[in-house]
């Protein structure tokens, strides 16, 4: 009996073994580096920086309204626009530049849609100000 306690505990281990290798692996392949191991001392990819996001901001018309975050320096804004109004009209939210361009967000409609914000300052600009604007829908 001893030898079926033996592969008993064995095969306990072998499956414990195999969990873990199995979960090491899913664990690499998530992280992007299948087997390989960590980069040199000399390796230049970097994960991306989280954006930072520190002053809020809120714009408001007859049409709806829009908020979020202003972000990066102002090279970024996020937030949602929501339309509250059964008007034909759908908002959205134009970034003014200071280059003197602008940036227009995708717009939220009917009444009771909500679009989520994200407008990106091309390079060398910045963010201004916000304005809501809409379009006939």
């Amino acid at each position: 009996m001893s030898t079926g306690t033996t592969t008993s505990t064995t095969t306990a281990t072998n499956r414990s073994l195999r969990g873990r290798v199995a979960v090491a692996l899913a664990t690499a392949a998530l992280l992007g580096g299948g087997l390989a191991m960590a980069p040199g001392a000399n390796a230049s990819v970097q994960a991306p920086a989280a954006d930072s996001c520190t002053q809020s901001w809120s714009v408001s018309s007859g049409q709806g309204y829009a908020n979020g975050w202003w972000c990066n320096y102002d090279t970024k804004v996020t937030g949602t626009v929501h339309d509250t109004k059964s008007d034909g009209r759908c908002p959205f939210v134009r970034g003014k530049l200071t280059n003197g361009g602008h940036v227009d967000n995708n717009w939220a409609g009917p009444k009771g849609d909500s679009s989520p914000v994200t407008l990106k300052a091309p390079s060398g600009t910045s963010f201004s100000s916000l304005t809501m604007s809409y379009i006939v829908c």
